[in-house]
């Protein structure tokens, strides 16, 4: 029981940390004195762009995948971007890297039965979880050079297929609010 309690105050703790996001790392960079106005069509690589680790969550499947891509096209399209099947001006690429993490916790509910050196408790309790990371880049169609790239890392966790879409979606959005360029006012 008290070790249900330790797991659920790590999962709290998590959440304020993260704004009561389940997204609680994002990261962009882009390369320097790329005029990212040039830049109007775009196409996904043919590649596999998934990168499994130890083992992979069941929801990331196909339809996990599609909704990455569709949920990078809608960004796309925001920033006014359109998919261009013949010469475009950049080539889109995502992968996801899971893997294991570690979090330790300070067992605070110690007591001298238990073992505690000077009236104090001094037991770490390792949480094993799961983290995702997912990648998005853009590549100049003509360079072959990458001129942008967006992650979001998150705790993975057992999700419904439509938590799993939430999840994703949330992602998505909350990397390429860190593109470079301003969406497109909608009217």
């Amino acid at each position: 029981m008290r070790s249900a309690l330790i797991v659920f105050s790590f999962f709290v703790a998590l959440l304020l940390q993260s704004g009561c996001s389940s997204v609680t790392k994002v990261y962009s960079e882009e390369e320097p004195g790329v005029n990212f106005y040039k830049y109007h069509t775009y196409k996904w690589l043919d590649t596999k762009y998934i990168k499994k680790g130890n083992s992979g969550p069941a929801w990331l499947d196909e339809h996990a995948e599609n909704k990455i891509r569709s949920s990078v096209e809608t960004q796309m399209n925001r920033y006014g971007y359109k998919p261009c099947e013949d010469k475009p001006d950049l080539m889109l690429h995502f992968h996801i890297v899971i893997k294991n993490e570690v979090f330790y916790i300070q067992d605070w509910w110690c007591d001298e039965e238990r073992g505690t050196e000077f009236g104090r408790c001094h037991r770490l309790r390792p949480v094993n979880y799961q983290e995702g990371t997912l990648i998005i880049d853009l590549i100049d169609a003509k360079t072959g050079n990458q001129v942008w790239r967006g992650a979001a890392a998150g705790v993975l966790e057992h999700l419904t297929p439509e938590k799993a879409d939430a999840r994703i979606g949330e992602a998505v959005r909350m990397i390429f609010e860190k593109f470079p360029e301003k969406p497109i006012p909608t009217t």
